[in-house]
């Protein structure tokens, strides 16, 4: 929540099960334990899934801006 400014929000059950997902898709690995806390970091394969997700949504923004060069174009 506070990394997105409030535009994401996580429960915690949601949390810990998309954790567990990455950590099974060897997206993270576990760290540290201590006590009820977890410590996770990227695996290589994680940095690239995001490198990866990062490009396709600049694209993504890409195409949105054309579309919208686009409409104004027409709109003159």
């Amino acid at each position: 929540k506070q990394m997105t400014g409030g535009r994401v929000t996580v429960g915690p059950g949601t949390l810990y099960n998309l954790l567990e997902q990455f950590v099974d898709a060897e997206m993270i690995y576990e760290t540290k334990v201590v006590g009820r806390r977890r410590s996770y970091i990227l695996s290589r394969k994680g940095k690239q899934m995001l490198a990866d997700e990062y490009h396709r949504m600049e694209q993504v923004m890409a195409d949105y801006r054309s579309c919208m060069d686009n409409m104004v174009s027409e709109e003159s």
